[in-house]
């Protein structure tokens, strides 16, 4: 499908006949016998076909439904995740919604959505990916059997293809579901809401969305992020990247910090080690040749995964004081506010040496412990109340004192004011 010319016909009014001939279409649709899909809430089929015009007259007021072409043979709504719809739309929706619905039946789908896994769009809007939304796809019953399904389809991928985003649809039979397989979706999610009531979230995804948004690393994500907090960091890893970039002196302390990293990089081979939901390394890795960021924390690392990534990015699960990578592979290793939490500080220097190339460069900028400071002794009383443990509580001269202990030599050290003051150092391996 990719390449193809596509052509969408935007819907900006219908007759309230033609309105009519898409909520018959739509409701006329014959489940197989063990399914009786969505139309389960409602009190049967013209009930649906009501629901599905009022859904109609919303998208063209939200200008977001669509034909095959002037002639009508079909229709899809969809809109980027973003577009919120209006407050009277939506009242105009719910309305219509409580009029066609059974409550016998609502109660049992309520309880089917509350125990159900989450659908697809609902995952991509909790780790913060966006994506296109189909709410309906329709062939009126003239020109149903030849290929406007395709077309229609065609329309939103291309949306998808443009934007570099996946296309979210959901379905409620087991033929749906097939036919849009075999137009180039894919199953994610089924969701059980009731006896026969099944809603399965298909996507399609171009070619180039960020590999980081892909089905089968959302999906492992998500249930990295739905599980149990196993330690610290994993109950901190959805705000750490706000708690130390958001204050005003920690967000300009960090934005020198990336302009300094980022001519260090430039065309090097990289590692970041503790790189936490990546804050430094989606700022300074489109200037490196290639990047990869290392984080224990599983929680840390989905959350990294969120939001634009450059493609030269690699985010990786390794321990600082036992990483995977082989003698001498990287011209530049990274790591930030995170040696004086490592209870064995030294081991991580010694293994930042080994991967190390012997002209490479160590980028180590690291909170320092002021007593002086007393916002800053705030921030590390809430901290260590919170369960997070200083290994080390250096002050600056400490701190630079402690890496050439270690087989380092301080090339560069510069002080920076932020809510809790930091150090940036540059440093090379001592060779003699």
């Amino acid at each position: 499908m990719d390449g193809n010319e596509v052509k969408a016909f935007k819907i900006n009014t219908l007759s309230e006949a033609e309105i009519r001939a898409i909520g018959d279409a739509f409701a006329d649709y014959e489940y197989a016998d063990s399914e009786r899909g969505m139309s389960y809430l409602g009190k049967g089929k013209q009930a649906v076909s009501d629901y599905i015009c009022a859904y109609v007259r919303m998208a063209i007021k939200e200008r977001v439904l669509y034909s095959t072409s002037e002639n009508h043979e079909a229709f899809i709504a969809f809109k980027r995740s973003e577009h919120k719809m209006s407050a009277r739309s939506a009242a105009g929706l719910l309305g219509t919604a409580a009029g066609c619905a059974d409550f016998k039946n609502i109660g049992k789908a309520a309880k089917g959505f509350l125990h159900s896994e989450k659908g697809y769009g609902e995952i991509l809007s909790k780790l913060k990916i966006p994506y296109i939304y189909v709410g309906m796809v329709a062939v009126t019953k003239p020109y149903q059997g030849r290929g406007y399904m395709r077309e229609l389809l065609d329309i939103a991928f291309e949306e998808g293809r443009k934007h570099s985003l996946p296309v979210v649809l959901d379905t409620d039979a087991g033929l749906k579901k097939a036919k849009y397989e075999h137009l180039g979706m894919k199953c994610v999610t089924t969701r059980h809401l009731a006896k026969g009531v099944e809603l399965y979230g298909m996507v399609y995804e171009p070619e180039s969305i960020p590999k980081e948004w892909r089905s089968d690393v959302v999906m492992d994500d998500f249930r990295i992020m739905s599980g149990k907090n196993e330690s610290i960091w994993d109950k901190f890893a959805s705000v750490y990247g706000s708690f130390v970039t958001a204050t005003p002196g920690n967000k300009k302390a960090y934005e020198a910090i990336y302009k300094r990293i980022r001519t260090v990089v430039k065309d090097k081979e990289v590692l970041e080690i503790a790189t936490g939901p990546g804050v430094i390394a989606k700022q300074v890795a489109a200037e490196a040749k290639s990047m990869i960021a290392t984080d224990f924390s599983e929680k840390m690392l989905a959350v990294a995964h969120r939001g634009e990534v450059p493609s030269n990015l690699k985010f990786e699960q390794a321990d600082a004081c036992d990483l995977p990578y082989e003698d001498n592979s990287f011209d530049v290793v990274i790591i930030a506010n995170a040696l004086h939490i490592i209870p064995e500080p030294e081991k991580a220097l010694a293994e930042i040496r080994r991967v190390l190339k012997e002209d490479g460069i160590l980028v180590a900028p690291n909170f320092i412990h002021d007593n002086k400071n007393r916002i800053s002794g705030a921030f590390s009383k809430a901290l260590s109340a919170a369960g997070v443990v200083f290994e080390a509580k250096w002050d600056a001269d400490g701190f630079i004192s402690f890496l050439e202990a270690n087989g380092f030599k301080v090339k560069d050290s510069k002080e920076l004011k932020s809510t809790i003051p930091m150090v940036y150092t540059e440093a090379c391996i001592r060779l003699n």
